[in-house]
């Protein structure tokens, strides 16, 4: 059978000036309004609606008139199946306007989970600053300009949004309301306090709120090097000092790396136990002083901190016995 796809939409995506109240999409195959309304997103939002449904057609009916002048998104994520469990091969978006002009602002980036594994099917909340006065100003409490999803690479793009800046969280909104739910969900935070759009290359990783990075592992404790192996490599970011982590299922172990002429910054661990490790750096924000204690900071939410700026070597780095993995090179990319 082949994959659920939505055939047509009316309106049609990038329209413009448009006036209707009601919008039609048609499927190649049956969804039930039940499953539609678990996989619809619309931002911002059109208020109250109904949905219908009239074989593989579906019809939004809004309440009030769409704003004038105003872009609006309608996606749908991948958990949409119809009847015979097939889904959406990847999230469904279209974009149109009431006025003479669609919105063209776009966020890049991308969200892993604290193992850095792909974060599939992430949610990113994105919130206008400045905002208005008369609302609650933690995010907790605020609904989202724009929602978007992350696909199985962990990859997310925000498109079509009003030109500005934003702050933006990724959630793994397991309750699927579309909010934060403190001690229950998993969150990202942004180095970034506020991301203009244009930005790209953003990283978060997903923790939960009792995250506790797993404590530095002296490296001098190993005195018997004949049984143990190296990593070195470069790091490229801005600041005045990085951390590199190597982590394994067993144990954690950091150093700083040393700030070269150029810029650069090299790094090595040396007589690490054989495995497979983990690689990332971190720049610690609020000073410069190297401390190879100091975990990666996540943020908080409430009040807003940014997290340390982060990145990570794409595949595990296997150390052997007697032998220097060289190479082993990071970007931290949203610090440049």
């Amino acid at each position: 059978m082949p994959p659920l796809q939505v055939l047509h939409s009316d309106p049609a995506p990038s329209s413009i000036n448009v006036s209707t109240r009601s919008i039609r999409l048609s499927f190649n195959q049956e969804v039930t309004v039940r499953q539609f309304l678990k996989a619809l997103l619309i931002t911002p939002s059109f208020g109250a609606y109904d949905v219908n449904q009239n074989g593989k057609n579906i019809e939004i009916k809004v309440d009030k008139p769409l704003e004038a002048e105003r872009t609006y998104i309608l996606s749908l994520n991948k958990s949409l199946q119809d009847g015979r469990g097939n889904s959406l091969p990847f999230p469904f978006m279209m974009a149109f306007s009431t006025g003479q002009m669609i919105d063209n602002g776009i966020i890049i980036g991308k969200v892993v989970n604290d193992d850095f594994s792909p974060a599939t099917n992430a949610l990113l909340l994105a919130f206008s600053e400045p905002y208005k006065k008369s609302r609650k100003g933690s995010l907790l409490n605020r609904i989202p300009e724009y929602v978007t999803q992350a696909d199985a690479s962990g990859s997310f793009s925000f498109r079509h949004i009003a030109q500005g800046s934003y702050r933006v969280i990724a959630i793994d909104d397991h309750n699927n309301d579309m909010r934060y739910t403190s001690g229950e969900e998993a969150i990202g935070i942004s180095s970034m306090a506020l991301i203009p759009t244009g930005t790209s290359a953003l990283l978060f990783r997903l923790t939960n709120s009792q995250h506790h990075a797993a404590p530095s592992t002296p490296l001098n404790r190993i005195t018997d090097s004949s049984e143990t192996g190296n990593i070195s490599g470069k790091c490229f970011a801005s600041g005045q000092s990085v951390m590199i982590e190597a982590s394994s299922e067993n144990a954690s172990y950091r150093v700083p790396a040393s700030k070269e002429r150029n810029g650069t910054f090299s790094y090595a661990f040396q007589n690490l136990p054989p495995g497979n490790y983990t690689m990332s750096a971190y720049i610690p924000l609020g000073g410069t002083k190297t401390d190879a204690q100091r975990p990666w900071n996540p943020g908080a939410l409430t009040p807003f901190q940014p997290a340390d700026p982060l990145g990570f070597y794409q595949e595990k780095v296997t150390v052997r016995v007697r032998w220097t993995t060289e190479h082993v090179d990071i970007r931290i990319k949203d610090s440049l």
